[in-house]
């Protein structure tokens, strides 16, 4: 029998044990002493550490994929379908991995959690941009929120497509542009891997970076095909940081990227490569 949450399965002893006891004190007319707080601590703790546990427990038993994730990345994941088979199976247990120690909250009338396929339309992007790394999860970014259209925030009180709060830890999209930019990246902008790209930044921040691009909107045209009024249209802001922009279509379009920008791709190449 496979065990998909082994803080359950730890849990579930120590609730029934705890509420035995109890019962069997107060049954018989034996007062509850201070021992009854130590399962009761025991299970705070395991509550707050609970995603911890069950993160450690996956990376040595990982979960399948669901039906759904698999059949998506096999139609519409080209990275994924390069891979030869050894680094499928690699693709496949990060994948596993981040499904399962991330969460991915849909925002509206109230939050609920997103469709496996939509998470994995999110969690590609952040599996390809640390494919090569030790870090499956990109540091502390631990949360994914996504709403239906543009949303405002509290840090950024106007319309926009996506954001990522290094502070919190989060990233929130709007799926109206997020489906789009990840199936049809050749007509729209991919704001998928841009939100990773920036969290990577966030997440890494003592890295060699090549800040000083020898690069700019008309290479990032030539590359997308996408017009600079139409990204930051997409994204709901007026200005970007161009290496975010230029890393997504680093990823988005390799082939591009690579005959397009070679010394920039050889410099991308060095930063996203093996630790």
């Amino acid at each position: 029998m496979r065990i998909y949450s082994l803080s359950k399965v730890l849990g579930t002893p120590i609730t029934l044990g705890t509420i035995a006891l109890a019962y069997y004190q107060y049954s018989n007319g034996i007062t509850i002493g201070l021992w009854i707080l130590v399962p009761i601590f025991l299970m705070v703790i395991l509550f707050i550490s609970h995603g911890y546990i069950d993160y450690w427990y996956h990376t040595k038993y990982p979960v399948p994929l669901d039906k759904e994730v698999k059949r998506w990345i096999n139609r519409y994941d080209t990275f994924y379908q390069n891979l030869k088979p050894s680094d499928k199976e690699k693709y496949e247990y990060r994948m596993s991995l981040y499904l399962e120690g991330r969460s991915f909250m849909s925002v509206g009338s109230e939050q609920k959690e997103l469709p496996e396929d939509i998470k994995a339309i999110i969690a590609t992007n952040a599996i390809r941009i640390n494919f090569n790394k030790k870090d499956i999860l990109i540091g502390d970014f631990d949360r994914v929120f996504v709403y239906k259209h543009p949303f405002p925030s509290p840090k950024h009180q106007y319309l926009h497509s996506v954001e990522t709060d290094g502070e919190d830890g989060v990233i929130i999209y709007s799926l109206e542009h997020l489906i789009p930019g990840v199936v049809n990246p050749e007509t729209y902008y991919n704001i998928g891997m841009h939100a990773y790209v920036e969290a990577f930044t966030l997440a890494y921040p003592t890295l060699n970076y090549p800040w000083n691009l020898d690069a700019d909107w008309s290479d990032v045209e030539s590359v997308s095909g996408l017009e600079k009024d139409f990204i930051l249209s997409t994204l709901g802001v007026k200005s970007v940081d161009m290496f975010v922009v230029l890393g997504t279509c680093y990823f988005t379009y390799p082939k591009e990227f690579e005959l397009k920008l070679p010394k920039l791709n050889q410099e991308m190449q060095q930063l996203f490569g093996v630790e």
